[in-house]
């Protein structure tokens, strides 16, 4: 009867939603990697029927040895979307729709049925989501199945994101999902969101940083009972703050343009939704990363997605999954932190070899919060090896000239001093950190420098 249902489920909202209810909460591991493989299979066969760029990609393959399958990534893809959809859409159809989105901020306008969303990235390079009705409709079913909405009453929910799409509108038994923009300002934003008075706030930490302060100040009145995170690293420091302000627990949503990748429990964890993606974290030379570790490659599969497959496609995040169970009592991997992108892990050169050396971002934050609480907040720019940039904004009654640079500046070189390598000058400027105007989004570890 499983494999039945298995057949069917992405087909109707309630049996996609009784099964993520299921699967959930009594797949162990080797339950989800059989599903996973069966899914991927089938997968790997629609696109050699439907896509073009994966018939000939796939050519010379075995599409049962899944993981052994060639991966793709956002270069790939793009560089082949006339071939790699199975919708039938030109690449120049798809950027085009794009891009009049974009100008005219209609983004309830959709192509040929379709939901298309342009993603610039960090790193300012294209890239787009096509979604049908049909994925629109299994992935809310999912949503509503495993995150922990507010018991007993319905979820009004205020989503907040510089942009929007079809599938982000909802109003379902009650249940509604109202978007603002965060091109709005802060005086509107909090128009809307004292009108709406929402239960379930939702935005990126840097924006519901800002709310938060309006909330601290008075300017503000609202009571959500949960706050979910997305779009940017969610950092302690943070997601201590908002919970201090709003008395409640800070969710997260993992999503990224090729898939839903983890979604927050009951408790409060991670979990990566092993039935709707398949995740690879992997080292440098390809062997699996051991849990508690970063990983250094980062490879997810979508199992049901066909407008666009998704398979062995190579993000450029770094997470570490955590070695314990969760007390849910699901068997869904969870991850215990999300370090970033790729780009922004710091390189320095060993002292004694000359060789290179990595820092995950994770190490500089905590650098500089264990430092001092004076700090509201940072962005560190490493713009050479032994070259930082440290923008700090200080907190409202703290005064630049009373300021312990210093024992930050200690702080950092301490973490390049314990792998050994040459300690960097930096520099510190008290100004807001920049938005990158690519994405609108808050990074606070960047390195501006290529590592070959």
């Amino acid at each position: 009867m499983l494999r039945l249902a298995e057949v069917f489920e992405t087909r109707f909202f309630f049996l996609f939603f009784l099964m993520c209810k299921y699967r959930f909460r009594f797949y162990n591991q080797e339950k989800v990697k059989r599903y996973q493989e069966r899914k991927i299979r089938q997968q790997a066969r629609y696109a050699s029927n439907r896509s073009g760029f994966f018939k000939s990609w796939y050519r010379g393959h075995n599409l049962k040895k899944v993981w052994l399958l060639p991966p793709v990534n956002k270069r790939i893809m793009m560089d082949n979307l006339t071939g790699y959809n199975t919708v039938g859409l030109t690449k120049e159809e798809i950027l085009n729709f794009c891009l009049e989105i974009e100008k005219s901020r209609d983004f309830s306008r959709r192509l040929n049925g379709l939901n298309i969303g342009m993603s610039s990235g960090t790193s300012g390079n294209k890239g787009v989501e096509i979604v049908t009705r049909s994925e629109e409709k299994y992935m809310k079913a999912a949503l509503f199945a495993r995150f922990p909405f507010p018991k007993r009453e319905k979820v009004n929910l205020a989503f907040i994101l510089r942009v929007s799409a079809p599938a982000f509108s909802l109003g379902i038994f009650g249940h509604k999902l109202t978007y603002i923009s965060q091109l709005n300002t802060i005086s509107v934003i909090s128009e809307k969101l004292a009108l709406l008075q929402p239960n379930v706030l939702s935005a990126p930490p840097s924006m519901l940083k800002i709310i938060a302060k309006e909330v601290e100040k008075g300017a503000l009145t609202i009571y959500p009972k949960q706050l979910v995170s997305y779009a940017e690293v969610l950092y302690p420091d943070v997601k201590k703050y908002l919970e201090e302000v709003f008395h409640c627990t800070v969710h997260q949503i993992y999503k990224c343009t090729e898939g839903a990748v983890a979604i927050s429990c009951r408790c409060g964890n991670l979990h990566i939704n092993e039935d709707l993606v398949a995740v690879e974290t992997l080292n440098h030379d390809g062997s699996a990363t051991l849990p508690g570790n970063p990983c250094q490659k980062l490879i997810i599969t979508d199992l049901h997605k066909k407008s666009q497959p998704i398979i062995r496609y190579e993000l450029n995040d770094i997470i570490t999954i955590s070695p314990d169970q969760c007390k849910c009592g699901s068997h869904f991997r969870v991850i215990e932190s999300i370090q970033g992108r790729a780009d922004d892990v710091l390189y320095a050169k060993n002292a004694e070899t000359q060789e290179w050396q990595y820092l995950f971002p994770d190490y500089i934050s905590r650098a500089i919060i264990t430092a001092t609480d004076e700090i509201d907040e940072y962005q560190v720019i490493q713009s050479s090896p032994d070259q930082l940039l440290l923008r700090i904004q200080l907190k409202e009654h703290v005064s630049p000239d009373l300021f312990d640079s210093d024992q930050v500046i200690k702080s950092i070189r301490e973490v390049f001093g314990n792998y050994k390598c040459n300690l960097p000058v930096v520099t510190i400027i008290f100004e807001k950190p920049e938005i990158n105007p690519n994405s609108d989004k808050l990074i606070r570890i960047q390195r501006i420098f290529k590592v070959e």
